[in-house]
C-alpha cells in the first residue's frame, strides 16, 4: 500500500519542529509590518500567525489566478506552497 499523503496537521507540525532545530522560534513576531513579512500582492494584509510560520519566503505572494490576472507568468517547475484558512 502507498504512503498516505500528509495532512495538513502533519505539515504544520513538520514545519514547526523544523524551524525549532534550526533554533527559530517560529511563533515570534519577526517581522515589524506587512512588507518585512508575508503579505498578499493584491490585498496588502499580512498573514496570519501560522501562515507567516508555513510560507517559506518573507514578501509578496499570490495566488495562480491573482498573478495571471495581472499579467504575470508562473516559471516552468516552480512549486506552490500551502496557506491554512479558518476560523481562529
Amino acid at each position: 500500500m502507498a504512503a498516505a499523503k500528509a495532512n495538513v496537521y502533519e505539515m504544520v507540525t513538520a514545519r514547526i519542529i523544523a524551524e525549532l532545530e534550526k533554533g527559530n522560534i517560529p511563533w515570534e513576531k519577526p517581522w515589524t509590518g506587512v512588507r518585512s513579512g508575508a503579505y498578499n500582492r493584491i490585498s496588502k494584509k499580512p498573514y496570519s500567525i501560522i501562515n507567516q510560520m508555513l510560507l517559506q519566503h518573507t514578501g509578496e505572494y499570490a495566488t495562480f489566478k491573482q498573478w495571471t490576472d495581472l499579467g504575470g507568468h508562473i516559471r516552468k517547475g516552480e512549486k506552490s506552497e500551502f496557506v491554512v484558512f479558518g476560523r481562529y
